[in-house]
């Protein structure tokens, strides 16, 4: 066996869902809190006001943090600046569980969105470089199930924290899983994706064919363009406008939207394997148009049906393909800019879905008070819609 085939029989399943785990792990510190912030804030004695800041501290920090944290990654160790960021990350959110006054507060809260924003770009980097060049796709599609996943336990662990012990409780519990990652690593070591990032030639591949018309530069503009509206999409319409029209228009109870958003979940972590075979196939556009059409003709239904039996089928079907949306643009990020490279993609595209994700909710309830909520949900389909059409349009032409 040659030295590429050795190191890809490395970077074998455990490896990869442990580099998964890790990005999935601070994901949970900032899901964990969710349900605890309404309450957190009365227990330092803050107006509920202040929640809408405290949110936005967070994500500004974010933002702060994705860029720097991926061109880094061309300097410094990756294995080390993911330790640095994650303990970091557990230490601070913890801290906050003890603090009492509110601009300690908005700081730490700052410092975990720059940490997190860190540690999910170099950990996305380190998974996109380090995938064996025929296990990419799959490598992609086990890394958004496992986002998935790491949502839905955030909010649980939260939940249950804030309902045995209080508000404080979800921080220092919203913690643990880093803890427990990181202990994992260090007992079994991803060595597969740390030594494919060791200098080893791979950092100084060269990218992807020409872009069609296009540059690497276009390519890396498209790519953060269609996580904007990825991110856009998924905050204004899935979870900001339709679950109003869920409750206004489809008569559905929050158990229905619950079990439609739940079944959603499901379905695309048992789909995604299928499309990371599909897509390790060669196949690019006939998963990334298919499922755009789908996702954007949805939202446009959303818009008209009020049966609760076809709303909720819709949910589904909505949940299913942007699911099946997000697999193409990472591996296609990781064909362009191979190795360390990855990690000032990530960055800039993930920069692009946190703004898609801040701005997204203000634009579509802003429109839809304007006009209505059904020319508000075509809105979203046509950014994403003209999002998709300008990355096909640079794809390197060996896409099919």
């Amino acid at each position: 066996m040659g030295e590429r085939q050795r190191r890809s029989a490395d970077r074998g399943a455990e490896q990869t869902i442990l580099l998964c785990a890790m990005i999935g792990a601070a994901q949970i510190t900032w899901g964990a809190v969710v349900p605890a912030l309404p309450l957190y804030v009365a227990v330092v004695h803050a107006p509920v006001a202040v929640l809408g800041p405290l949110l936005a501290a967070f994500a500004i920090g974010r933002v702060l943090g994705n860029v720097p944290a991926g061109l880094l990654l061309r300097r410094w160790d990756p294995r080390a600046m993911l330790w640095v960021s994650l303990s970091a990350l557990a230490l601070v959110t913890i801290a906050t569980a003890f603090a009492s006054d509110l601009s300690v507060v908005f700081a730490l809260r700052l410092v975990a969105g720059i940490l997190g924003g860190a540690a999910v770009t170099v950990g996305f980097a380190v998974v996109l470089a380090g995938a064996p060049d025929d296990r990419r796709g799959r490598v992609v599609s086990i890394a958004t199930v496992v986002q998935m996943g790491a949502g839905a336990v955030g909010a649980l662990l939260g939940g249950a924290a804030v309902s045995a012990a209080g508000p404080r409780a979800a921080f220092v519990v919203g913690a643990l899983p880093v803890v427990l990652v990181l202990t994992w690593e260090l007992v079994r070591p991803a060595r597969g994706y740390w030594a494919a990032l060791r200098g080893d030639g791979i950092a100084a591949a060269p990218a992807s064919p020409p872009a069609r018309g296009g540059s690497p530069s276009g390519l890396l503009a498209a790519l953060a363009a269609v996580s904007f509206a990825l991110f856009f999409a998924r905050f204004a319409a899935e979870q900001g406008l339709i679950p109003v029209l869920a409750y206004d228009s489809a008569s559905l109870d929050p158990l229905g939207l619950g079990a439609a958003l739940a079944a959603g979940t499901v379905l695309s972590m048992a789909a995604l394997p299928l499309v990371g075979r599909i897509v390790d196939r060669g196949a690019r556009l006939a998963v990334l148009l298919p499922a755009t059409a789908a996702s954007a003709l949805v939202l446009i239904a959303f818009g008209l049906l009020s049966e609760p039996g076809a709303f909720a089928a819709s949910v589904v079907a909505y949940g299913v393909a942007t699911s099946m949306a997000n697999v193409v643009p990472g591996v296609v990020t990781a064909e362009a800019f191979p190795g360390r490279r990855a990690g000032g993609a990530v960055g800039l595209t993930r920069t692009a879905g946190d703004v898609g994700a801040a701005v997204g909710p203000l634009l579509v309830f802003w429109l839809a008070d304007l006009a209505t909520p059904a020319v508000a949900l075509a809105a979203v389909a046509v950014v994403l819609v003209v999002a998709v059409a300008a990355l096909v349009l640079v794809l390197p032409r060996r896409t099919a």
